[in-house]
């Protein structure tokens, strides 16, 4: 085989995987659902687009994340998988991870009031890095990220092993639920 007609086939190859791709990226994107009032996007069969609110480098303000991610039907087992997935840090380069190493969700439960209750392992106050920035951000996550996935709830509230407690790093109240309002 010649090497012009090699050329030729190099040719024909490359300009049939441009279109391909081209063909790939003007896809329609994934239908968007309305359930409770809140705007969800279905990517596949359980996988739901949700949004993770982490705090920037600069510690000036907070960044939003989107990710899809496998979610079950039910609120409680929703807002654990969203705040799991919180735990596991940004993957924007620019964002800083708000809950300590090691933190787990143990469960979380709503009321017919619009509060949530999220009960987090003790790694929450254990491993804290601490400061009232650190505390506020940790805080402002969570309240933030859950409220942003349920427009429905009003207030947080934290517990530690399934206890309230008074504080997370010694700065500020926890032993009250936080108003959606003052840390979104």
């Amino acid at each position: 085989m010649s090497f012009g007609r090699l050329k030729v086939i190099a040719v024909i190859l490359a300009i049939i995987i441009i279109a391909l791709l081209v063909t790939l990226c003007d896809r329609e994107p994934p239908a968007e659902i309305e359930r409770d009032g809140v705007v969800e996007e279905e990517i596949g069969p359980g996988v739901q687009s949700v949004v993770l609110s982490f705090a920037d480098h600069g510690a000036s303000g907070m960044i939003d994340e989107r990710r899809e991610i496998v979610v079950r039907e039910d609120r409680p087992s929703k807002a654990r998988q969203i705040l799991e997935e919180l735990a596991r840090g940004p993957r924007t380069s620019n964002a800083v991870r708000t809950l300590p190493a090691g933190t787990r969700i143990r469960d979380v439960y709503f009321d017919d009031a619009g509060g949530a209750y999220v009960d987090f392992s003790s790694e929450l106050v254990k491993n804290h890095p601490g400061g009232s920035t650190g505390e506020l951000f940790t805080i402002r996550s969570v309240v933030r990220t859950l409220s942003l996935n349920f427009p429905d709830v009003e207030a947080v509230q934290f517990l530690v092993d399934g206890d309230e407690i008074e504080t997370i790093a010694g700065h500020i109240d926890a032993s009250v639920p936080f108003d959606v309002g003052q840390y979104r």
